[in-house]
């Protein structure tokens, strides 16, 4: 089994060579409008291409963001991508200083030290809770004096045509269409935003005059490339002892009721690299290091440095007329902050490659079944085909028990090699066992089974871990969201303050085809901005701009 490891991961690499000989991956940034406060949340959408080829690129399963001000970067973020395109968002901290930022964009692969600076999409941040501005990057000028420049449009694109029938709104909200008028295929995003007053003193297209494709820079070749999803190398120490850890197995997991497990062994520098699927979100990252759980190790998350430059970001330009505008569109800011919730996005689809394929599971919520103390008789008593067995000294539960390996036991995701703990589980706690009988391979590791134990919080009922276990926090890629306003149709009473009211990061629309589409009204009045921008089937820009009013 190992050796048909290496030999995938020595034809990946070659394949990866092959690509970066004839291609450089570039990855282009629209978001949903240019102007934020701080406290939103900036809808993006990404594009990966191959440079050579012009097409979408197929290589790397994630895109890098990096926010900056003219103080140098702010904030990171890693968005999925499927196909060459991806999505997510920056929930914009509280911490940003008002001022401009500039997006620098690239992948693992192509992200090393600039070689030139990065021409990244400009986008401006007011923070309405604080004071701070962004040093050498705010002028304050009298109310007399012009905020922007010209105000100049992008290019219009001639074959993309949009209805928004205002007229024949139901109330609720606005049917929009639009159509292909070419025989190109287009990949876009579609933004619906209210142009307010601080909008339009800013400027309604904001500080930014580059077009998609121009958002752009070259970076050095880096060793690893995400061609699965996100590449996560670690070193481990043992603060206890100097041992060398070669050949260590070590176990990573994310807690949660999720399918991020694997195994690898640490290199003679303590080094092991694991090649996930994308692990979403913020999530606790378990470590176990195979073998004495009486040993304390420290685990190091060893994150890629690369210097990046880029281009000039222009001066802020303020005045006090703003304060007015800056207070009502703060105001609507705290309220969609308040009542902001999950629930009223939308998951897009997403790259799913789930070590558990697609296996049919048996499913055992216990709260169908009388609930008895101990969760020995609760799995002796319900659960077919599972058993627990003292072999030696030894707890062990096996679910396919005519073979000789033992079952994979996760509890809320988390590998448990002592069977026991999960033994001396509260039941009271445990909202489902679920089973999947079949032989699983992971890396070197053979299990005949894996038997899931998922609490009611997902807190792992309290289970105190071994001291060669180790909890790290990890910022994983974002979940790909859009906000489509439709959760809100069954939510009469939600407070829709949002200033972007409708946004889809991915839009595919055939040649002579149409898309159609509802949009929310908010609970206000007033002129708003459409904006779509992508690129057609043979890699160009397209971008479109209209206007329309909501009475």
């Amino acid at each position: 089994m190992e050796r048909i490891y290496r030999v995938l991961a020595l034809a990946l690499c070659a394949v990866s060579l092959a690509f970066a000989a004839n291609a450089q991956e570039r990855v282009y940034v629209s978001t949903d409008k240019e102007c934020y406060l701080a406290g939103e949340n900036m809808w993006i959408s990404v594009y990966c291409l191959d440079d050579a080829a012009g097409g979408d690129s197929q290589l790397s399963k994630g895109a890098y963001l990096e926010f900056y001000n003219k103080e140098g970067l702010v904030s990171q973020i890693k968005l999925p991508l499927k196909e060459g395109r991806g999505c997510g968002r920056l929930q914009i901290p509280l911490s940003f200083a008002t001022g401009n930022y500039s997006i620098a964009a690239y992948t693992q692969k192509y992200g090393g030290a600039s070689k030139g600076e990065f021409n990244g999409k400009i986008v401006t941040v007011f923070n309405t809770l604080s004071s701070q501005r962004v040093k050498d990057g705010v002028e304050v000028v009298p109310d007399d004096e012009p905020l922007m420049g010209d105000g100049s449009l992008k290019g219009r694109c001639n074959w993309l045509s949009v209805d928004v029938q205002t007229g024949k709104a139901d109330g609720e909200s606005v049917p929009v269409e639009i159509k292909n008028l070419s025989d190109k295929g287009a990949s876009v995003s579609v933004s619906i935003y209210h142009i307010d007053p601080l909008g339009e003193m800013v400027g309604a297209y904001g500080y930014d005059r580059t077009t998609l494709l121009e958002r752009k820079g070259d970076f050095e070749l880096s060793p690893e490339v995400d061609y699965a999803g996100e590449v996560i190398k670690v070193r481990i120490s043992s603060g206890s002892k100097k041992s060398d850890m070669k050949d260590v197995t070590v176990y990573m997991s994310a807690m949660g009721n999720t399918d991020d497990i694997y195994i690898n062994t640490a290199d003679e520098k303590g080094e092991a690299v694991y090649y996930t699927s994308n692990i979403y979100g913020t999530r606790d990252l378990v470590f176990e290091v195979e073998g004495d759980t009486s040993s304390m190790y420290n685990v190091e998350i060893l994150q890629q440095k690369a210097h990046h430059r880029v281009a000039g970001i222009p001066v802020l330009k303020i005045s006090p007329k703003m304060k007015e505008a800056l207070q009502s569109r703060g105001m609507d800011m705290q309220i969609a902050k308040r009542f902001e919730a999950d629930t009223i996005f939308n998951l897009m689809p997403r790259r799913e490659n789930s070590f558990i394929g697609t296996v049919e599971p048996r499913v055992y919520r216990l709260d169908d079944y009388t609930r008895f103390p101990v969760m020995e008789e609760v799995v002796r008593e319900f659960v077919k085909d599972l058993r627990i067995r003292k072999e030696g000294d030894e707890t062990v539960m096996r679910l396919l028990w005519r073979t000789k390996a033992r079952a994979l036991v996760l509890l809320d995701g988390v590998p448990v090699t002592d069977h026991s703990l999960v033994v001396g589980l509260d039941p009271h706690l445990v909202k489902e066992i679920v089973l999947y009988s079949r032989r699983y391979v992971l890396n070197n590791r053979v299990y005949d089974g894996v038997v899931k134990f998922n609490t009611y919080k997902g807190d792992m009922g309290g289970v105190k871990l071994a001291r060669n276990v180790s909890v790290v926090n990890h910022r994983g890629v974002q979940y790909p969201l859009a906000f489509l306003g439709d959760q809100l149709a069954d939510m009469p009473n939600y407070p829709n303050f949002n200033n972007t009211i409708y946004w889809n990061p991915v839009v595919e629309i055939e040649k002579g085809g149409a898309v159609s589409f509802k949009c929310m009204k908010p609970q206000y009045k007033g002129r708003f901005r459409m904006v779509i921008e992508g690129l057609d089937s043979n890699g160009e820009e397209e971008y479109l701009s209209t206007f329309f009013t909501i009475e």
